[in-house]
């Protein structure tokens, strides 16, 4: 059996300590075990290794094929696991801190860029900041900060206080901070004596704490080194860095790299387009379901279309688990909160195009038409749970387009009261330009087309269940005797089932009717509650529309 230990691991005392540790206790628990027998040994020393690839990863990488699990010595495996996890919880909780210097700082004369730099470059390589401090050119305050942080996390950057002046005083109170004494370092005399030919001041920048470690650091052509390299130091875990950001960027270039990897932590969010008070309750169980897995955060924004942005940051997986299930509870509220149909609403739809296939057709019919004929598109509504199902899609393309929604024909003969003002709360949800029409279907299409010469593509909301439909396609010119114009029926291969599923996984709003037992509606004297839907347990009650399971008798209850 061969181990491949990862460098990373040995880089300090710690490090190597912990790793003996846990070699000394895989030891113990495949001896002490297995009583000496050769095959079991074999096993538990096999599940082991199983354990030490899946709790430390990159850590320790067997190279084995891993066996089943003996029950046998689950006990001794449990507690090994326990073992493995806590080293490695260890091992991989790599922590920085930065202290920023500089009075100009303080007084917002200066505006601090190098830790947003640095944050980004660490997160990159799971190295998490725990904390940043920003304070005055004085060496005693400079030093505790300095003493405190050296201690408590992995690694140090100090940034500003570095040159040759008199308030340049960082060097001195690192040294300070560590129990160092401040000398003149002589391979420094030579570097900047090559770097500032001629000026003997700048042996002052060679004056920094005993001992310490030399980093040399490419500078650009567009600084004043043009090109040159410039030294920066290490004095034993505290970075010393310059304040000005091109230097600084380019030294966290050079030392970030060389640092020990921890889990790179992954950052995503989404953007809502709520106030924080509308959803605090779905944060607080969210935070609460991912406690220790995650963190969570939530941004309002003030110059941007979002009102809100939240950020997920950890590990990769779990941040993508986390953000569907998020994303999924934020979309419901929005689409239940909003009085306008909005992106979200749109994108919701496109999501689930891209895993239902006749949600897909009918929208790419859609796109035809604004594709093909983008002035000649009128949609026309009735306020039937089809018809509603088609303004939704159409309003779905439209937005996602960027496009100006399309004029809207209601014709109405006897209608219910119901589907007026439903039809009403749609024309402002959906932000329609209305055109309403009493009469015939054909009488009102003639009129509506005779004052619209440029509408040409009516949108329709036919399913093969209705009257006529057996012979109609996705476009279908009209019939003779009918003004001329193309019809366009999206869902047309669409179920009844189909159509309920989609209105309530959106949370569409529909006609009131269709929760009073009614699965059609046309006119007011001829149309009738489904008996089919009668409440078993209250006949003087109908249960909804959308519980009816059989297609074929969607039409019960129509004269």
């Amino acid at each position: 059996m061969t181990y491949r230990k990862n460098t990373d691991c040995s880089q300090d005392a710690q490090s190597t300590q912990l790793y003996r540790k846990f070699h000394t206790a895989r030891v113990f628990v495949h001896l002490e075990v297995n009583n000496g027998t050769k095959e079991c040994k074999q096993e538990c020393w096999k599940l082991i290794v199983r354990d030490a690839c899946t709790w430390t990863g990159s850590w320790i990488s067997p190279v084995i094929a891993v066996p089943p699990l003996n029950e046998s010595i689950d006990k001794n495996r449990a507690a090994c696991i326990i073992l493995i996890y806590k080293l490695n919880k260890i091992m991989e909780e790599y922590t920085a801190g930065i202290v920023i210097v500089g009075d100009e700082i303080l007084r917002g004369q200066v505006t601090d860029r190098n830790t947003s730099y640095l944050a980004k470059k660490l997160a990159a390589i799971g190295i998490k900041l725990r904390k940043v401090v920003t304070i005055p050119d004085v060496v005693n305050e400079i030093a505790d900060e300095v003493h405190l942080a050296s201690k408590k996390f992995s690694v140090v950057f100090t940034a500003g206080g570095v040159g040759p002046t008199h308030d340049d005083v960082t060097y001195s109170a690192v040294a300070k901070s560590l129990g160092l004494k401040l000398e003149e370092n002589k391979e420094l005399v030579t570097i900047y004596a090559e770097l500032f030919l001629g000026k003997s001041e700048a042996r002052r920048l060679a004056k920094v704490p005993s001992p310490c470690e030399i980093i040399y650091v490419p500078s650009s052509v567009s600084t004043n080194l043009s090109g040159k390299t410039y030294p920066v130091i290490k004095v034993a875990n505290v970075y010393v860095l310059p304040g000005s950001p091109l230097y600084f960027s380019q030294a966290v270039d050079v030392i970030v790299p060389q640092l020990p990897r921890g889990t790179p932590v992954h950052t995503d969010f989404i953007d809502v387009n709520l106030e924080e008070l509308a959803f605090v309750d779905i944060l607080d169980d969210f935070a609460k379901r991912w406690e220790g897995q995650l963190s969570i955060g939530s941004y309002p924004q003030a110059e941007s279309t979002t009102i809100t942005r939240i950020t997920i940051e950890g590990g990769q997986s779990a941040v993508q688990e986390a953000k569907m299930d998020l994303q999924s509870a934020l979309i419901s509220r929005e689409i239940s909160s909003s009085k306008q149909f909005t992106l979200s609403h749109a994108r919701a739809v496109e999501a689930s195009s891209k895993q239902q296939p006749h949600i897909k057709t009918a929208m790419d019919i859609l796109q035809r038409c604004y594709d093909e004929s983008p002035d000649a598109i009128f949609v026309n509504f009735n306020g039937g749970k089809d018809c509603t199902a088609v303004l939704y899609l159409l309003a779905t393309v439209v937005k996602l387009r960027g496009a100006p929604p399309p004029v809207c024909l209601y014709v109405s003969d006897d209608p219910f009261p119901e589907v007026d003002e439903f039809v009403d709360n749609a024309v402002n949800f959906y932000g329609l330009e209305i055109l309403k029409m009493k009469g015939s279907i054909r009488e009102a299409l003639q009129l509506f087309l005779d004052s619209h010469k440029n509408l040409k593509t009516g949108i329709m909301g036919m399913r093969r269940g209705d009257p006529g439909a057996d012979k109609l396609d996705f476009f279908s010119p009209t019939d003779n005797g009918w003004p001329s114009m193309v019809r366009v029926n999206p869902i047309l291969d669409w179920t009844y089932k189909q159509v309920w599923d989609f209105l309530i996984k959106h949370n569409v709003s529909y006609c009131s009717l269709y929760d009073q037992g009614y699965t059609s509606i046309g006119a007011r004297a001829t149309t009738k509650p489904n008996p089919l839907l009668r409440d078993p347990n209250n006949p003087t009650q109908y249960l909804p529309a959308y519980t009816l399971t059989d297609d074929s008798l969607e039409r019960h209850g129509r004269g």
